[in-house]
């Protein structure tokens, strides 16, 4: 059996069984997994890799936004409408400028945000599905030691 077909089915397995959060947490692994390969493509002059990744990297924010809920979500929404803007405009503008080290900047901030869903989606899951649905997320806070990490070594 191919290997490919074989992590596809897990991917497909793993997206089935995943909550809200964790669907946002995969959606931040593929933009940053595209936005790595755009660094790359970028780094070997591949411009048709380059574009092909910000391409996908833009359809995956685009998901992330679709997300938000802006009349219940509150600041917490607002603030993520405007942190994913910032994102869009700058990849294009890395795309247009042909500049890896903005790219490299949002793996940093991807990363950060990344980081505090998934200590969020932790705290969830020691609270029983009643208790949650009643009450309202809090904004994510950045996870302890996230600032140890090195994004550059991040990929997802």
């Amino acid at each position: 059996m191919d290997p490919k077909r074989n992590q596809l089915a897990y991917q497909e397995a793993a997206v089935r069984n995943a909550s809200a959060i964790e669907l946002v947490i995969v959606l931040y692994d593929i933009l940053a997994r595209d936005l790595h390969a755009a660094i790359e493509a970028m780094e070997a002059g591949n411009i048709e890799l380059r574009t092909a990744k910000v391409k996908h990297g833009l359809l995956a924010l685009q998901q992330l936004e679709g997300t938000l809920n802006l009349e219940e979500g509150a600041e917490l929404a607002t603030n993520l409408s405007r942190f994913y803007s910032m994102l869009r405009s700058r990849m294009m503008k890395a795309q247009i400028e042909q500049d890896a080290g903005i790219l490299q900047e949002l793996v940093q901030l991807l990363f950060n945000v990344r980081e505090a869903w998934v200590e969020l989606s932790g705290r969830l899951d020691g609270i029983p599905a009643a208790a949650r649905a009643q009450s309202a997320p809090r904004e994510p806070e950045e996870a302890p030691g996230a600032g140890q990490l090195h994004a550059a070594s991040w990929k997802a």
